[in-house]
């Protein structure tokens, strides 16, 4: 099938983790408590995501989301739900975001979404927390056609409402998608859930040999490559 549009996930595929955790850290010292409650809650709600009571009635907004995550941090720290919602909505999605006009991406990504975006192809951006701000802060609002995150559903990823949602706002089939992310067990099992193209950028070599994407990269220019081999290929091919 051909592609027809790009997906992105964001932190850690277009900038290095690295340099978040690093101007994060202050932050992180003085609230090591609740940071730890909160990274131990997130693996939860990926172990929540296939259970039938919770995928029959996940959350049905952002805001009831963020308010069932702070509920479970809150029994952790065995303090007020309410509290921690505050807490983590000034931590994690306000101030986490500070930093992000200030982070450098990795070399090539401004040009592979340019000249993919010359090529006629439609690009989204899912992450697992709201991106919306980070990509306006790093200078992409232009580059993407669709910026959301996996908590709109309920679902976080690897669960592949996410990557559905985001190939019907795209006006896609999943199909004709390529999803691209620096993650083996939450992008790419995802995707592929979702009957998507998946592609990984991964710098150790141990994991793009081990890993199941349809394609590896360590750069962008690799990716780029890819990409537009693969539309010549499908034209060639017609």
């Amino acid at each position: 099938m051909p592609i027809r549009a790009v997906g992105f996930d964001i932190d850690g595929t277009v900038y290095p983790s690295t340099a978040l955790y690093i101007r994060m850290l202050p932050r992180a010292i003085v609230s090591f408590k609740l940071m730890r409650a909160f990274s131990a809650v997130r693996k939860e709600l990926r172990l929540l995501n296939p259970t039938l009571p919770y995928q029959s009635s996940p959350p049905a907004s952002l805001d009831s989301f963020h308010r069932f995550q702070a509920g479970l941090v809150a029994k952790k720290l065995g303090g007020a739900p309410e509290a921690s919602y505050e807490a983590i909505k000034r931590i994690f999605y306000h101030e986490s975001f500070e930093p992000f006009d200030r982070i450098a991406l990795f070399p090539g990504v401004r040009e592979c979404l340019a000249r993919l975006r010359a090529e006629g192809l439609k690009l989204g951006a899912l992450s697992d927390f709201p991106c919306e701000r980070k990509i306006a802060l790093m200078g992409l609002s232009d580059a993407f056609d669709l910026a959301m995150t996996s908590e709109e559903t309920g679902l976080v990823k690897p669960d592949r409402a996410s990557f559905d949602r985001l190939a019907a706002s795209l006006g896609v089939a999943n199909e004709d998608m390529l999803y691209v992310g620096n993650s083996e067990a939450y992008d790419v099992r995802g995707a592929a859930a979702a009957g998507m193209k998946t592609a990984l950028i991964a710098k150790r070599a141990k994991d793009r040999a081990n890993s199941r994407a349809d394609f590896c990269f360590s750069d962008f220019k690799e990716l780029t490559a890819y990409v537009l081999r693969s539309m010549h290929d499908q034209k060639e091919n017609v």
